[in-house]
């Protein structure tokens, strides 16, 4: 069992957009191969938690097939019900070990998936993943491993040492154990010690302060805990190849890297280039795409399949900074490029129509949205998606926010990817779905979850007082974002 010691917890509810299949064509296309098949697929997630990135991607894409696995009954109940609530027609989900869903079988599959799971499980479970990976993944096919990594945690190892025996040592409900250790793990880190030789340490545990028990148990609480370095990784992966980061922002050397430090980079070779990678930017986190058996393009079969991606804007238009701080400093997004680019991606285009609409280089466009996906505010797609099935999904995922604000991610038809919408704006758009006055039924929610709001850092006391500040905050809805969602295919009506 790869959750011993969290069995009693849930995971978080999360939509992680490195998952989807676009961008994987993205990166894999950034460096020259050709990504698996981008209908049609077949694609599994080994260790899916809530299971909300599954389903949200199997809304998008009517023509795929998924499956995804996970060892606690609370999380796979969870996920199929979302999934016969969207009307989900391609998706299974199995509560099982790995060890059972690798005697199932089945297809051979395009993509397999795993967010961190590699890190979280035994040396046993990391071999019948990779038995899993080697008997069914095709040739040309992708796998998605993200993982803890070092050097970037080497220093801080400890804390997560310290504070799994804390919490095995303390009574009670898991939630309260995780509030007590980290209560004493703080006053430990003021005395000193190794927290004086390793500041990193304390800024650790002042962050885990602001997650919640769910995120601090799974990862950080499991038995089995490890991180690694890419070289072992890549040696563990028998019969495929490293073939790219999937973190766009580990493909802009210039963002990362010194000049003098990309040289030295670039004297080592294989495995050992990303280790020292690592080191120089202090990776804490991987994410990388292993191919089998890669097909590497020729530059124009590049410069076809990149030009059939499509780019969107996944923030408001004036919501794209002009600058952003990097590793190597501020970096300036050239006005002469990004102004007419992010005009463009208003309305999500093609690369190809990108490039025949703007007067610069391909090149230097592609360049440009690397930036705008690393800084979040643009996404790349495969076209838009089954309106109807995310109209449905989309009401699904709202109609758990009458009980629960967990899920946070709606899913965009034009843009063929989650987008967050805010917790109050939820509310508000499953009002509108319910046919009830917006104000009174946020309020009516909040009340039932123990909440208040806030105004000029003061808590608001009064119901009046709440009742007024959500009307006003519903103004601003209405005013400011309404449109936006409608514009975007998001619309709650039954």
């Amino acid at each position: 069992m790869w959750t011993d010691g969290v069995a009693a917890i849930d995971y978080t509810h999360a939509f992680y957009p490195e998952m989807a299949p676009a961008h994987l064509a993205f990166v894999l296309l950034l460096k020259g191969i050709a990504p698996p098949p981008l209908q049609g697929f077949r694609y599994a997630e080994l260790g899916c938690g809530q299971g909300l990135t599954t389903n949200l991607l199997a809304c998008l894409h009517s023509d795929a097939r998924f499956e995804a696995v996970d060892v606690l009954p609370s999380h796979i109940a969870g996920a199929r019900a979302l999934a016969e609530e969207s009307g989900h027609d391609n998706v299974q989900f199995f509560e099982e070990t790995f060890a059972a869903f690798a005697g199932r079988g089945g297809q051979d599959l395009d993509i397999i998936a795993l967010h961190g799971v590699w890190s979280w499980v035994s040396d046993e479970n990391r071999r019948i993943l990779l038995d899993i990976i080697g008997r069914r993944l095709k040739p040309g096919g992708a796998v998605f491993l993200s993982y803890n990594c070092l050097p970037g945690w080497a220093a801080d190892m400890p804390v997560r040492h310290l504070l799994l025996e804390r919490v095995a040592a303390e009574h009670g409900p898991l939630p309260q154990r995780i509030d007590r250790a980290l209560d004493f793990m703080r006053r430990l880190s003021q005395q000193g010690g190794y927290f004086d030789h390793a500041p990193s340490a304390a800024a650790l545990l002042e962050s885990l302060r602001g997650k919640t028990d769910n995120y601090i148990a799974h990862e950080y609480l499991n038995r089995d805990w490890s991180p690694f370095y890419h070289a072992d990784i890549a040696a563990q992966m028998a019969g495929l190849d490293f073939a790219a980061s999937a973190t766009v922002l580990d493909h802009l050397d210039g963002w990362r890297l010194s000049s003098e430090a990309a040289a030295l980079v670039a004297e080592a070779e294989g495995a050992a280039r990303e280790t020292l990678r690592d080191t120089l930017t202090y990776t804490r986190f991987r994410r990388d795409i292993f191919v089998r058996e890669p097909r590497h393009l020729s530059k124009a079969e590049r410069r076809e399949h990149l030009g059939a991606l499509r780019f969107g804007l996944i923030v408001p238009r004036n919501d794209v900074p002009e600058s952003a701080t990097s590793s190597t400093g501020d970096q300036v997004l050239p006005a002469a490029l990004y102004i007419p680019l992010v005009d463009a991606l208003v309305e999500p285009k093609s690369l190809d129509q990108l490039a025949a609409q703007l007067p610069h280089p391909f090149d230097a466009i592609v360049e440009a949205l690397m930036v705008l996906v690393s800084l979040g505010a643009a996404a790349p797609s495969l076209g838009e998606g089954d309106a109807e099935r995310c109209r449905r999904f989309n009401g699904a995922v709202l109609a758990r926010n009458r009980h629960s604000p967990d899920i946070r991610q709606l899913a965009v038809t034009i843009w063929g990817t989650g987008l967050v919408v805010d917790v109050l704006d939820r509310l508000f758009l499953l009002a509108e779905r319910e046919g009830a006055d917006p104000t009174a039924f946020a309020w009516m929610v909040l009340t039932e979850r123990g909440k208040r709001l806030r105004r000029d850092g003061r808590w608001l006391e009064t119901a009046e007082d709440n009742l007024a500040e959500l009307k006003r905050l519903h103004g601003d809805f209405v005013r400011l974002r309404r449109g936006r969602l409608a514009a975007l295919g998001i619309n709650p009506a039954r």
